[in-house]
This record gives structure tokens, sequence and C-alpha cells, in this order.
């Protein structure tokens, strides 16, 4: 490779000093996710909320439980109610 000028010899040079960081990872955060109470997945839902304890024992959706709080990721509610229907 032949560099003809003295920008050219910059722009290498610059292009080669980018080449040797890493790659910045993309991480996803958690605290972005929405996360909804049984009252708040059975309005978001429109049903009732023994139907959401309901499915919520029969594992149809994902929750979480930390003593007597339950909690549901908005996206992984979405997520099980289209897979249910198919």
């Amino acid at each position: 490779m032949f560099i003809k000028d003295k920008t050219e010899f910059f722009e290498v040079l610059n292009e080669w000093e980018a080449s040797k960081k890493p790659a910045q990872k993309i991480e996803t955060r958690d605290s972005d996710e929405i996360y909804l109470s049984q009252r708040e997945a059975a309005k978001f839902l429109r049903v009732s909320l023994p139907t959401i304890i309901s499915w919520k024992k029969a594992r149809k959706i994902p929750f979480y439980q930390h003593g007597r709080k339950i909690l549901f990721k908005k996206s992984e509610v979405l997520d099980a109610m289209r897979n249910s229907t198919k």
C-alpha cells in the first residue's frame, strides 16, 4: 500500500487506531422494562383478576415473586398471549 499524501496517511492511521479499540457491547437494561401488578395485568389484558391468577397458577404467563409481591413483565405477558393463540 502506498500513501500519496499526508491526509491519506492520517486517514489510514485513524482507521488503524479505531480498529484497535474493543467493540462496545450493547447492553439491554432491565430497568427499561415495564412491570405490572396482578391488577394492572388484568386491566391491561382486559380480563378479570381471578383469570390472571388462574393463568399464573397454570404457568400460562410468566411472573416474578418477591415475598408476597407478584409482578409481570409487560413484554413477556404480550409474548405469552401471542404464543397462546397459535
